[in-house]
């Protein structure tokens, strides 16, 4: 049973390709997690600052 250079590459090829996929995924999902939690925290300001200027509009 002879090894074929060929195989052996389009398989090493495509293995590279599939971990660069993932790896991709993984940073994509990343970002989004922490877009998320500063999304959060600007609202958590804004609602602060609005209270804020309710308050001084009230009296």
């Amino acid at each position: 049973m002879a090894l074929n250079l060929d195989d052996v590459l389009a398989t090493l090829i495509f293995l590279i390709f599939i971990v660069l996929v993932i790896a991709i995924i993984f940073i994509v999902i990343k970002g989004l997690r922490s877009s998320t939690k500063e999304k959060q925290i600007i609202n958590q300001k804004l609602d602060a600052v609005l209270k804020k200027l309710d308050e001084l509009n009230k009296s």
